[in-house]
């Protein structure tokens, strides 16, 4: 079986739904690939965003939760911030996923669901599409002019095809989404020490109707310490915690991977594209990209995405444009994060309590 596009999008997460939304608002056949079963699941990501973003890109406010206060928490410190209007948010993972490929179907782009991306496919050195496994076990192969990894932290297609290697550091997440009836849904906690999360931070995140993700983020290989195995002690030990947690269940349990080494050297080669985590696009400072891989948007703005057309010399400049507008906009702030990043991640107990 074969199946021809224009624009092939690896990656039903945040970046290649955006980038199949923009693709298809340009009138070329796009094609978006997910491995798993439903978009949205399994959840890898706290949800933690801002709410001017969520704005800008008319995401609806019933997919994101306002938060008013933020509290800081160190060994021997608590700094609350007040926000008079509501500066972060949280949202709902799985609704704004599926919001997001709604779109892009609206746009006209086609989705496949539980399509595994087998093979790349390559002819001259060009990336020219890929073979895949579809929900019923057939090996399908799909073509196309353009090739968007948009995988994630796996860059199924980048790994493959010399685009870098597999990422060596990265933040380890773990977090239970509890129903917590005594937890006050304005107030997002921001927990740092070796105790609760060495060489990261936890959190807690409420999100509305009672429900809260308490979470624990550390950095590998700059530890080898289970995040998983400090939620727990986050709820009996944390003591501006204990009492708003009293009564609460987990209902879900998530866990995430997050690369943590900055942007790659290059994110094009003839023919593919990497996009989101895949490229390293994400902050390091804060281990989130989410936002940023929104901005592959439909609305000319932010679209530096290359147009498809046959493979030639002005295709490889424009694939050389992206990498330079990119960088152009985010590049500086990226190498903020991580040189801040880095230096985090090697305070000791006692300096992080000064430095709250």
């Amino acid at each position: 079986m074969s199946e021809d596009c224009d624009v092939l999008i690896v990656g039903g997460g945040p970046a290649g739904l955006a980038a199949g939304e923009a693709a298809a608002r340009q009138g070329v056949r796009t094609l978006i690939l997910e491995r798993q079963h439903e978009i949205g699941y399994p959840i890898h990501t706290s949800g933690g965003s801002w709410v001017s973003d969520m704005q800008a890109l008319k995401i609806p406010p019933a997919l994101y939760h306002p938060i008013n206060k933020v509290v800081f928490v160190s060994p021997q410190r608590e700094v609350p911030l007040h926000y008079q209007p509501a500066v972060a948010c949280v949202v709902d993972v799985r609704g704004l996923y599926q919001h997001l490929a709604s779109r892009a179907i609206a746009a006209g782009a086609l989705l496949r669901v539980r399509h595994t991306v087998e093979q790349t496919l390559l002819e001259e050195g060009r990336v020219c599409g890929v073979t895949a496994k579809n929900q019923v076990g057939e090996r399908v192969s799909m073509r196309s002019t353009v090739t968007i990894d948009a995988s994630g932290f796996s860059r199924h297609v980048g790994v493959r095809t010399e685009m870098g290697k597999a990422f060596h550091r990265y933040g380890f997440g773990a977090e239970y989404d509890m129903y917590a009836p005594n937890y006050p849904q304005d107030e997002l906690y921001l927990i740092m020490g070796s105790r609760f999360a060495p060489r990261g931070y936890a959190w807690a995140f409420p999100r509305g109707n009672g429900r809260v993700r308490l979470g624990v983020g550390v950095l590998h290989p700059d530890c080898d310490e289970d995040a998983r195995a400090y939620l727990d002690s986050i709820v009996r030990d944390v003591p501006q915690l204990t009492d708003k947690f009293k009564d609460a269940s987990p209902i879900e349990f998530h866990t995430g991977l997050f690369p943590s080494e900055g942007p790659l050297e290059r994110f094009t080669r003839d023919g593919l594209l990497l996009a989101g985590d895949a490229g390293g696009h994400g902050s390091t400072l804060v281990g989130r990209g989410d936002s940023l891989c929104y901005l592959v948007r439909s609305n000319g703005r932010e679209r530096e995405q290359p147009k498809p057309s046959k493979p030639g010399i002005s295709q490889q400049l424009s694939w050389k444009r992206f990498d330079k507008k990119w960088r152009a906009r985010f590049g500086r702030d990226m190498d903020i994060s991580y040189m801040i990043n880095k230096r985090i991640a090697n305070y000791s107990r006692r300096t992080v309590g000064r430095c709250a």
